[in-house]
């Protein structure tokens, strides 16, 4: 809710709050059983603090999509440019659009439709 206002009063782009009960649940939601190995896999991504390794964390899962196979990949590009993974899975539109300025209106519609879509995926 406050990231929303923050993205319609002053077109922020919110950054997402990933504790570690929320990385694991999402682990655990999107892939069941093998939670442990992919906690194990994720044991190799670093960050600054725990919510930096934890938001790297939550973007690889989201890019896998489930696919246990893809998680080596997406840390592999995250250990190259941790920013190339998080804005691909948090802000997919901005990232296809290259960033690119657009006007205020457009790009706040643009930072809310991914915020929106990306804190549906984190809460489902």
């Amino acid at each position: 809710m406050f990231e929303t206002l923050l993205i319609k009063l002053g077109s922020v782009q919110p950054v997402a709050k990933i504790s570690d009960e929320i990385l694991q649940r999402i682990i655990r939601r999107e892939f069941g059983d093998q939670a442990d190995e992919v906690n194990m896999k994720l044991a190799s991504v670093a960050g600054d603090t725990s919510n930096g390794r934890n938001r790297i964390s939550a973007a690889i899962i989201r890019l896998a999509n489930q696919d246990i196979s893809a998680i080596d990949i997406h840390i592999s590009r995250s250990k190259e440019d941790y920013r190339d993974v998080i804005a691909k899975a948090e802000y997919p539109r901005c990232y296809k659009l290259g960033f690119e300025c657009m006007g205020d209106q457009n790009m706040k519609q643009i930072y809310l439709d991914d915020w929106q879509k990306y804190s549906g995926w984190l809460n489902k």
